[in-house]
């Protein structure tokens, strides 16, 4: 197995089983909670081999250097925690459980991980078909197929979009080349199939999914400075998308992550799934309107312990400014008190007892530690002197030795006048004034300050003190500083105050920090525990805030929807037209007989909401998996494993491949990995090419899905293809269902007023997309519309197209008339050898034309 970690956090994994002769490749994960989800794969993958690139997060590398060791209990359990890994006793120390290596990143390499990828049996093996109007093939396929047919089956294999995951796949197949000590680097050990696989309980999302559905949509910070700004976080936010909606909810830092973790693994364990369905219930009813919002309010000052407790372990607490105040100490203490008082505000909560999450927080934050270690610190810390003081400073009476030493301190001004004074007795008359007082200064100790003449002299320099020797230290500020008897005796009894005070303050600050540091993972799991109640806390406050109601979760293999809405369309628009949805996917068992719906095909006109319905169908779906209540009526929803769509094709100049490559590779992926439990979601299939080639790949596509019977996947469908259904080419399934969007017509009306939208779901087909309707609704000239309502007369009636368009028009018709009528009169007329008036005669001529 190996895994990467790339610099902007996504996690990629690679796995071979040779009992298979197959390579898994993993979806790639975002990258925080790494060790979390790294201990999913390792009890999913269970890996002989761990390969590692030589630039990877030391927290990762000690990872699995500490879970080397063979456990002797029942299965392998990753515990990130010691009293979890105490569960486990070794059974011999000498061995391990799998032998961890670090290779160089080059092994990692995308490029070149393609390259090894694209030569695999499975997809070099491929069947070509090349027709040629000369008859002869071109040079790279007579002598191989091209690289680029050989990627695009690749990526009917895989996402190719996962490059982390991709890369490790690469340096996979150098492992399986250096074990099997292959010098000429040819795989030893087949390779006969190239799957994408998912934590066993999270349901299988690609990055198409996720950005046609909007799940998360990112734009540039509309802050110039901000969206120019270095740090890869601030470069952007979030835009109109469904996380986007539960996003400002969320009141804590780790609260937002882990919500962004939530909605990108959409959970397959009911038990969870319906726990925090129950959770959400609990917090929304009415006896807990009001401890809700104090959770709220507490919630919004937790913030994230860890970085706190890493400039402790550092010893870095250095704030400037109007941040003085708001250093490491601030933020434990605000921390501890906001915890205790987000767990009063739980206490309060009505019904709980039965919420596993809820009992699970409030046993993790034990209220007499982290009381503890706030009033540990508010005994110690004077924030008060902090902001006096512009450093960090301990209150009076922890320690003795510090308390006189800041009395003596202070006490410092009162004494220096003194000695001036004292010292002014002895001085020259004329030198009196010269010298202007005595001062300390940290670190350099006591000095007599003197004046400075206008040529930069100084004024007096000891002159007539035959016993005491004043030495120029330095000179600053237009005064001259000096060491003398006086001073060196002060030096000598006094010292330097100053740093015995600061070194006495760090040495308590230390001994603090380590007392502290002792509860860092009390006050961590705290964290972690206050940021997973804040996920739930926000799917509540969006469930009331949008008005969604429970789906009920189910293992049969169903969804059934009423009164569905699109969470995000819903909230752009006045009014929303809910609609119905009931999809069955196969049984799984050959014996039984399946007749109810599994594909719906969706036609009607442009505009008229097919992909809105498609896809609030495919949210639903998805947010009744993270747990989330749903824009819907009533929702019965069973387990999907994966939600697989062809909605919307992302075109770059960098891809080397066309539009309807891209949405060819997307259906070959849908076909080859959707299982009886999947969702499959397809708009407009086969757009991209000729009508008739698109219309006929659309029927096949179509085919495919209903002819599976009992292993059938839930589909939707939309499409403008009605010659597939007037002309007979789909084959008669029982699973097999058509609907249109309703639109209202009125022919009497301008051609821009005669479609109404009704964006209501009904059974049966429609016969016309509308789309000179649609042309005329978005601003095409009148005339070019009735001109396209003609032609697609001609079409439906047969006609001769060419004919047709060679046809003149009434006005033409009539001017070629009359010239034809004209030229009869000429013929007509009796012209003897000498006409008379021959102008006369033309005109009477035309007249009569």
């Amino acid at each position: 197995m190996a895994i990467d970690v790339k610099d902007k956090g996504a996690l990629g994994c690679a796995y071979h089983r040779t009992s298979e002769d197959t390579i898994y490749l993993l979806r790639d994960a975002p990258g925080t909670g790494l060790l979390t989800f790294i201990n999913f794969l390792m009890v999913h993958v269970e890996p002989t081999v761990v390969v590692l690139p030589l630039k990877m997060p030391d927290e990762v590398v000690r990872f699995f250097e500490e879970h080397k060791a063979v456990r002797r209990e029942g299965r392998v359990l990753y515990g990130d925690t010691a009293e979890q890994r105490s569960m486990h006793v070794l059974d011999d120390p000498g061995t391990e459980r799998y032998l961890l290596r670090t290779v160089g990143s080059n092994e990692f390499n995308h490029q070149t991980s393609i390259d090894k990828l694209i030569d695999l049996p499975p997809i070099r093996s491929g069947p070509i078909v090349v027709n040629t109007t000369t008859g002869r093939l071109p040079n790279d396929v007579a002598q191989g197929e091209s690289r680029n047919i050989k990627l695009m089956r690749l990526g009917s294999f895989v996402d190719l979009d996962c490059f982390s995951s991709i890369g490790c796949a690469g340096a996979v197949l150098g492992e399986i080349a250096r074990i099997g000590n292959a010098a000429d680097g040819l795989l030893r050990a087949p390779v006969t199939s190239i799957q994408m696989f998912a934590l066993s309980d999270s349901m299988l999302v690609t990055d198409e999914t996720i950005s046609s559905l909007q799940v998360f949509q990112s734009e540039l910070h509309p802050n110039r400075l901000m969206s120019g700004s270095a740090t890869a976080g601030s470069c952007s936010k979030e835009s109109l998308s469904v996380y986007g909606l539960f996003h400002p909810l969320a009141g804590t830092p780790q609260g937002k992550v882990k919500l962004r973790q939530m909605f990108l693994r959409p959970s397959l364990n009911l038990d969870t799934i319906r726990e925090r369905q129950k959770t959400v219930t609990v917090l929304l009813q009415s006896d807990n309107a009001e401890a809700l919002e104090s959770v709220c309010g507490a919630l919004k000052k937790v913030q994230d312990v860890r970085r706190p407790l890493e400039q402790l372990r550092r010893g870095a607490d250095i704030p400037t400014g109007k941040a003085i105040g708001r250093g490491v100490w601030w933020s434990l203490t605000r921390f501890s008190i906001a915890v205790l008082q987000l767990r009063d505000a739980m206490l309060q909560l009505q019904n709980t007892h039965g919420l596993a999450c809820v009992q699970q927080v409030l046993s993790i934050i034990p209220a007499r530690v982290i009381k503890g270690v706030a009033e540990k610190v508010d005994s110690i810390i004077d924030f008060d002197e902090v902001k006096a003081s512009s450093r960090i400073a301990v209150k009076p009476h922890v320690n003795v030795q510090l308390d006189k030493l800041k009395h003596d301190y202070r006490g410092l001004d009162s004494l220096l006048d003194d000695i001036r004074n004292s010292m002014s007795q002895e001085l020259p008359e004329w030198a009196r004034p010269c010298v202007t007082g005595c001062v300390f200064w940290p670190q350099l100790g006591f000095f007599t300050v003197v004046s400075l003449r206008q040529d930069g002299t100084p004024a007096y320099m000891g002159q007539e003190l035959y016993d005491d020797r004043w030495e120029v230290m330095f000179i600053t500020g237009g005064s001259v500083y000096f060491k003398n008897r006086r001073m060196a005796e002060l030096d000598a009894q006094l010292g330097d105050p100053y740093s015995g005070i600061v070194d006495l303050e760090i040495q308590i600050l230390h001994d603090l920090a380590c007392e502290v540091l002792e509860h860092a993972p009390v006050l961590s799991r705290a964290a972690d525990a206050c940021g997973d109640f804040d996920c739930l806390v926000a799917l509540a406050r969006g469930a009331r805030k949008y008005g969604w109601t429970a789906p009920t979760m189910t293992t049969d293999n169903v969804i059934s929807i009423q009164g569905g809405r699109h969470p995000l369309q819903e909230l752009a628009v006045h009014s929303f037209i809910a609609n119905n949805c009931m999809l069955e996917g196969g049984s799984g068992d050959p014996r039984g007989y399946h007749d109810e719906t599994t594909a719906l095909v969706i036609t009607g006109p442009n505009h008229s909401g097919k992909s809105v319905y498609i896809k609030q169908v495919a949210l639903i779906v998805y947010l009744a998996h993270i747990g989330s209540f749903v824009p819907a009526s009533l929702a019965t929803i069973g387990i999907t494993d994966q939600i697989l769509t062809r909605i919307s094709t992302r075109e770059s100049v960098a891809q080397k491949e066309s539009a309807f490559g891209t949405d060819l590779r997307q259906g070959a992926f849908i076909m080859r990995h959707a299982t009886r439990r999947s969702l499959v979601v397809i708009d407009e299939f086969g757009k991209g090419t000729t009508a008739d080639d698109g219309a006929g790949l659309m029927a096949g596509l179509i085919d495919h899905f209903t002819a599976l019977s009992t292993d059938a996947p839930k589909v939707l469908i939309t499409t403008h293809c009605h010659e597939i259904f007037e002309g007979g080419y789909l084959q008669d399934q029982p699973g097999l269902t058509f609907a249109y969007m309703d639109v209202r017509l009125d022919l009497a009306a301008p051609i821009a007023d005669q479609i109404v939208f009704l964006y209501d779901l009904r059974l049966g087909r429609s016969i016309s997309s509308f789309g000179s309707n649609c042309a005329a609704l978005n601003g095409v000239s009148e005339a070019i519309v009735e001109r396209a309502e003609a032609i697609i007369l001609l079409l439906a009636r047969s006609e001769d197209l060419g004919a047709a368009c060679a046809k003149l028009d009434d006005e033409d018709q009539a001017r070629l008339q009359e010239a034809e009528a004209v030229a009869r009169n000429f013929i007509e007329l009796a012209l003897g050898d000498k006409v008379e008036a021959p102008g006369k005669v033309l005109g009477h001529l035309l007249w009569r034309g």
